[in-house]
């Protein structure tokens, strides 16, 4: 189940949940490997990379195994000294045995098909050593039509101030600093992702019988969001570019200011901000671009859905981050912006949510990054 705010008393009801907030001291980021701790990723190092994949995928044989035979197998190719080699590479195989542990059931469905398992394997290294796609999504056959906006490189405050009216604990402020990127107009629809279901043969998301097309797309998981963007040739925001765009150059609770009205955005108006006038509850999703962007042409980044992101939920840093990507470990991926059900409170820039990766849900869809 997602790890909802309280008061998302529908969803209380439909799936006879108890709501509640997990205490962060409990959760376990296993390393800070940031990226100024990631090893030089030399040439050689890619190529052992890529024949290890290929290795995996061909012959089934273990992680372990293939990693002695071919780092010796490169070491001496290359004329590179073995022990440095195997240094070098001491994080990113730390990483990959967390990820056997914490995606265990992701990865048996990845060795019971071994096409998939190419796929799911070169997405994984590319990540971890910070390798991105080959194309972006303009370049691929195919694929729905994405509309982009552009979002400059620039640094900022993340979190919220302690005087902030429904601030969360875990929304220490930081400086953060972001290279540029493209983030998706609007919330990826049911009609785009409908068709990246019957291109890989998925079986399509109920709708809850609020119409598909223009909506956007729920009840799919962060797996399911994640295959969608590599199947784009793109990627879910980090968090960090999220609150980042969903900002757009202000420091206010919402992008529209102070408040946050039933006219400006989708959520329960049986709960507005701050004591405001209370106003209409819709009870359901709405078409994307139904309210007025932020000032940076982005839709919808507060309410309707909530929005998963690539990051797994954890303590944020109190130094100056640049480009982070969040934990390299975790039980729970984060979403952000709030959703049709939920609080004006949980609408804010600042504030965050978070669920397990295998978790479909109704309040929950997402949007796409892209390199500039």
């Amino acid at each position: 189940m997602w790890i909802l705010n309280p008061v998302n008393l529908v969803l209380a009801k439909h799936y006879n949940l108890f709501l509640l907030r997990v205490n962060k001291k409990h959760m376990k980021d296993k390393s800070n490997y940031s990226r100024n701790d990631k090893p030089n990723i030399s040439e050689v190092l890619q190529n052992y990379i890529n024949a290890l994949v290929e290795e995996i995928v061909l012959k089934g044989e273990t992680f372990d195994d293939q990693k002695k035979k071919w780092l010796r197998k490169y070491s001496e190719a290359e004329g590179v000294n073995f022990n440095e080699l195997n240094k070098d590479l001491t994080d990113f195989f730390e990483l990959y045995s967390d990820f056997q542990k914490t995606q265990s059931a992701a990865l048996q469905r990845v060795l019971e098909n071994q096409a998939k398992a190419c796929y799911i394997t070169e997405v994984l290294y590319r990540k971890l050593i910070n390798i991105k796609p080959v194309k972006s999504a303009p370049d691929l056959p195919g694929r729905p039509h994405i509309e982009w906006v552009d979002i400059p490189g620039g640094s900022f405050m993340m979190g919220s101030p302690e005087t902030e009216v429904g601030r969360s604990a875990d929304e220490v402020l930081h400086q953060v600093t972001l290279s540029g990127f493209k983030m998706s107009k609007y919330a990826i629809t049911f009609d785009q992702y409908d068709q990246f279901c019957e291109a890989t043969g998925r079986q399509k998301p109920f709708d809850e019988g609020w119409g598909r097309v223009n909506r956007p797309v729920i009840n799919v998981s962060w797996y399911d969001a994640t295959a969608f963007g590599e199947w784009m040739g793109c990627r879910l925001p980090t968090e960090a570019e999220w609150e980042f765009a969903c900002r757009a150059g202000t420091t206010s609770p919402f992008n529209t200011g102070n408040n946050l009205t039933i006219a400006e955005a989708n959520y329960n108006g049986n709960y507005p901000y701050s004591k405001n006038i209370k106003g209409e509850y819709r009870e359901k999703t709405m078409t994307v671009g139904s309210f007025a962007p932020n000032t940076w042409g982005l839709y919808d980044m507060q309410g309707n859905v909530s929005e998963l992101c690539n990051d797994w939920f954890g303590d944020y840093s109190t130094m100056a981050q640049t480009n982070p990507k969040g934990p390299t470990s975790g039980s729970f991926r984060v979403a952000r912006g709030g959703s049709w059900d939920c609080l004006a409170d949980y609408c804010r820039s600042a504030s965050r949510n978070y669920g397990p990766p295998d978790a479909p849900i109704l309040i929950v869809g997402f949007r796409l990054v892209s390199p500039k």
